[in-house]
């Protein structure tokens, strides 16, 4: 089930929803506002991603305090 970000029209404010169907309404949980749907970034893990070793980490810089 798919994550969505939503912004309040009349607040402002960002939240996340869990929603089970693509018909279920969704309001601001602060003000009870209507909403939009944002536009947002999402990953994806693949089993064979997981067996792989991982790349050998890089040292930290100690000159950029």
């Amino acid at each position: 089930m798919p994550i969505f970000e939503y912004t309040c029209d009349r607040c402002n404010y960002t939240f996340d929803r869990l929603v089970i169907s693509q018909n279920s309404a969704v309001n601001c949980p602060l003000c009870q506002g209507e909403v939009k749907k944002l536009m947002s970034t999402f990953a994806v893990q693949s089993r064979a991603s997981t067996t792989r070793p991982s790349a050998p980490q890089r040292p930290m810089c100690t000159n950029c305090g």
